[in-house]
């Protein structure tokens, strides 16, 4: 495994001492900076597979890969027409490409705030008993004495983002899911 680390590192150094095209994020660095972040004990695939990772980064899909991951944490539920255009690169199963005339349906979420609810502050962030976590969307100042464990319904609202109903409080508040973008 030395020898091989030893080959690809020695091979590397030429190309980059070479003046070839850079091409990758790995052949791009310098050898000092290559060797100090330990780059050198990887193997060949996982060089290839962070010079993916990084060439997903700059392109933005690990951005959109998180925010899905996000939704889905957040048991959003999100029924999309399957992608018709097949992508290459790693992430691209983790993608879902939506074309114009796509129709996106959220399911309404039913549940409790977890422990009591004195209001809100700013975008604070709300927890519900379900496990997702709501934040405040146009901020603002509501406080009320303390509900133990309201009832919350959350539905969309019409222009994106989502309305959250909170028993107990006669106006309903705008919110978006924490943590997505």
């Amino acid at each position: 495994m030395k020898i091989w680390s030893a080959v690809v590192f020695f091979g590397w150094a030429a190309v980059v001492g070479a003046g070839a095209e850079v091409d990758t994020f790995t052949q791009a660095l310098r050898a000092d900076d290559f060797k100090a972040a330990g780059l050198g004990k990887l193997s060949a695939e996982e060089l290839a597979r962070l010079n993916g990772l990084v060439r997903d980064y700059k392109n933005g899909a690990l951005a959109e890969a998180k925010r899905e991951v996000a939704l889905a944490a957040a048991k959003i539920p999100v029924v999309v027409e399957p992608a018709k255009k097949a992508e290459s690169g790693m992430l691209a199963k983790a993608k879902v490409l939506l074309t114009p005339g796509t129709e996106i349906e959220y399911a309404t979420v039913e549940s409790r705030i977890a422990g009591d609810f004195k209001g809100w502050e700013g975008r604070a962030v709300l927890t519900l008993e379900n496990g997702q976590r709501w934040q405040i969307a146009n901020g603002g100042l509501y406080s009320t004495p303390p509900i133990p464990s309201p009832k919350v319904k959350i539905v969309p609202a019409s222009l994106g983002g989502f309305w959250m109903t909170i028993e107990g409080v006669a106006s309903r508040v705008r919110v978006q899911p924490f943590g997505v973008k």
